[in-house]
């Protein structure tokens, strides 16, 4: 469920947890998702299935600080791109 200012929080969480496989109630939000067991393959699925959804998004961006914190910061913010 897209909101029309990006990606909510517990989307993001959402997502997070089923590429690695936890439970979305285990990953806090300033938990590093690294320690967590995600890896950079699945860090090109989400950054892939959010950019066909029409979000800009870059991979350093993200694995420079890999928390929901900091990716809800990122993309909650952001409208998804005309087209």
């Amino acid at each position: 469920m897209a909101t029309t200012d990006g990606l909510s929080r517990e989307e993001i969480r959402e997502a997070v947890a089923a590429v690695i496989g936890v439970p979305a109630g285990q990953l806090a939000d300033d938990a590093n998702l690294v320690q967590h067991g995600l890896k950079s393959l699945h860090l090109m699925q989400l950054i892939n299935g959010w950019r066909r959804a029409g979000h800009t998004v870059k991979f350093g961006e993200l694995a420079a600080t890999p928390t929901i914190e900091a990716w809800s910061a990122r993309l909650t913010d952001q409208l998804p791109a005309a087209g």
